[in-house]
């Protein structure tokens, strides 16, 4: 059994990369930079959602074992009507190279059918493949991204159009040892999971935290939808994005986000990590 993880230089797929080279399974990281943006020691290959020439490139990769990818990681990629290249790569990889599972990334909203990743999780169900659709809450890590970092290390600012709404912000570690166990368990999921961090936070709260961390006064920016829209493309994000992350905090101030579960516990046996430990293991990415 060897397994492709796409998105390979992204918060998940790192990190599940290392759950699996601690098990010694075989896996390849697939991304557009290939080995030049790989971790060192770990395997990877160029591959391009939009050039359909590299999607046999994993498949030719061999590993030492005599291993053949069994299973793949799907993460979205930034293209428009990703649904696209996705379906066509998992009739791909399932037909011409009898891949046997798939572990999808997906947003807490998507739900099979809907537009997005609703049409590659209804593709999986239609085709009868073994599945696990992995639905996240919000990244810890988005605090700890270039811009966010910058704006809290030296203007001690969150900005969102969040408002006082709750969300469950996860840990991209926790997210992947979720995906680990889907990939690599005898049986199959064939279901989807609400993975969700331990409590229920405003950014109020998480300026909280991170003023305790850090000993200075972290203050959370109130903005409206479309100054968040602003803001981000004036950050340098294209219109669609910038729209798509100010849709989601708006949703998040109305409350979609508001929800718990134990999911990560159930299926990995330990429950998930806390912002607060979360922000005292990055406090350098602030100070």
């Amino acid at each position: 059994m060897a397994i492709l993880l796409t998105g390979g230089t992204g918060k998940t797929s790192t990190r599940l990369a290392s759950f699996l080279q601690n098990e010694n399974i075989p896996f390849l990281l697939a991304s557009r930079r290939g080995a030049s943006a790989a971790p060192a020691g770990m395997p990877a290959v160029k591959f391009d959602w939009l050039d359909k020439h590299t999607w046999q490139r994993p498949f030719q990769h061999k590993f030492a074992d005599g291993s053949a990818i069994s299973a793949v990681y799907l993460m979205e990629p930034l293209v428009p009507e990703p649904w696209v290249p996705l379906n066509e790569f998992i009739d791909y990889a399932s037909k011409d190279h009898g891949v046997k599972r798939f572990v999808l990334i997906a947003g807490t909203s998507s739900e099979p059918g809907k537009p997005g990743m609703g049409m590659v999780w209804q593709h999986l169900l239609d085709r009868g493949i073994d599945f696990c659709v992995l639905r996240p809450s919000w990244f810890m890590q988005n605090l700890t991204e270039e811009a966010p970092a910058f704006l809290i290390r030296d203007h001690s600012k969150i900005y969102s159009a969040c408002g006082d709404g709750q969300i469950p912000f996860i840990s991209a570690t926790d997210i992947a040892a979720v995906a680990y166990r889907a990939l690599t368990d005898a049986k199959s999921h064939n279901c989807d999971h609400r993975v969700l961090g331990p409590e229920l936070l405003t950014y109020d709260q998480v300026a909280e935290k991170l003023s305790a961390v850090l000993g200075r006064r972290i203050e959370h920016v109130k903005l409206s939808r479309d100054e968040r829209y602003q803001s981000l493309v004036s950050a340098g994000l294209s219109d669609y994005y910038a729209g798509f992350l100010s849709d989601l905090e708006e949703a998040a101030s109305m409350g979609f986000e508001t929800s718990m579960n134990d999911m990560v516990e159930q299926v990995t046996g330990r429950p998930p990590k806390s912002l607060s430990m979360f922000a005292q293991e990055n406090r350098e990415a602030w100070v």
